[in-house]
């Protein structure tokens, strides 16, 4: 995996349930609190390319097997706690690693993927496979010809459950980070080989810049939910958080099934986007019939 190459270790893992947990860190810290030099065989101490430290490796005697502990997404109280622990820590061999943050976050998402897939994190037990029409993916593609530029820097998709649209966005040689609340979508997606492990996460759209900052040129989300007005709520805290990831010429595109959502969704974003509305003539009438795109105001 990513974070063995980055780290020069061998089996590992990370004691957080989920990529989501590493923003809290509860059980890092205690996990960290109870180690003992001693019992340390060899430790690694990981660094960022502007010198922080974002990690800590261990390889436990008693275990036989590395531990990695960071604190690269969490809370600046929680990175206090963990530095103060980490300067206690030792071993009987070290040395210090300086990674490339992007690489380093892919290895942690990797990790997270594939214990789904493994059923570490995800007890789930769904038979049937995928379901990724073809006359959608060639529609989508159609659409996003016309809206994505040839290079389309980076990129994140939200609401993508098993990856039913990322389809289109990967044959167009698009590769966006996933992200989806529900587990078993995401688990589906990474078994039918359509999500990427470095790239897919278990996460609450809702917090989307808890985790991620100014970093993406496009924002995709494809059939982003029934916005009715009696979920709206929920959909707006959501599409709240997008304008908070984006660079400064950031642009989103979002497809819902009636011209009223795509209403519901210039309204809700009109204070942050130059946006149009159309509609899908490609679609087959439900999914992707209307079509929201934005450019976030200067």
């Amino acid at each position: 995996m990513e974070l063995n190459n980055l780290l020069g270790i061998g089996d590992f893992t990370l004691v957080e349930g989920s990529y989501a947990e590493q923003r809290w860190i509860a059980r890092t810290i205690d996990y960290m609190g109870k180690e003992k030099s001693e019992d340390i065989a060899e430790l690694r101490r990981i660094y960022s390319e502007d010198g922080e430290l974002i990690g800590i490796a261990i390889n436990d005697i008693e275990l036989g097997f590395w531990i990695v502990f960071t604190d690269f997404i969490a809370e600046q109280s929680l990175k206090e706690d963990f530095n103060a622990i980490a300067t206690t820590l030792s071993g009987e061999r070290e040395r210090d690693v300086v990674v490339n943050m992007r690489a380093f976050r892919a290895g942690v998402m990797e990790f997270y993927s594939l214990g789904l897939v493994n059923r570490l994190f995800c007890d789930c037990e769904i038979k049937e496979p995928g379901f990724y029409p073809r006359e959608r993916i060639e529609a989508l593609k159609i659409l996003l010809k016309e809206f994505v530029d040839p290079v389309a820097g980076d990129t994140i998709e939200i609401g993508c459950g098993a990856g039913e649209a990322t389809v289109a966005l990967h044959e167009l040689g698009i590769s966006p980070i996933t992200v989806d609340i529900n587990k078993c979508e995401i688990c589906r997606g990474l078994e039918e080989g359509v999500l990427e492990p470095m790239k897919s996460i278990v996460l609450d759209c809702a917090l989307l810049s808890s985790f991620f900052g100014r970093e993406f040129d496009f924002v995709f989300g494809f059939m982003v939910g029934k916005l009715t007005r009696y979920e709206l709520f929920n959909w707006e805290k959501v599409l709240r958080e997008v304008p908070k990831v984006l660079k400064s010429k950031g642009k989103v595109l979002f497809t819902v099934s009636s011209e009223d959502e795509a209403l519901i969704l210039r309204d809700i974003l009109k204070d942050e986007f130059d946006s149009e509305i159309k509609e899908n003539e490609k679609s087959d009438g439900y999914f992707d019939h209307w079509v929201y795109t934005g450019s976030l105001k200067s």
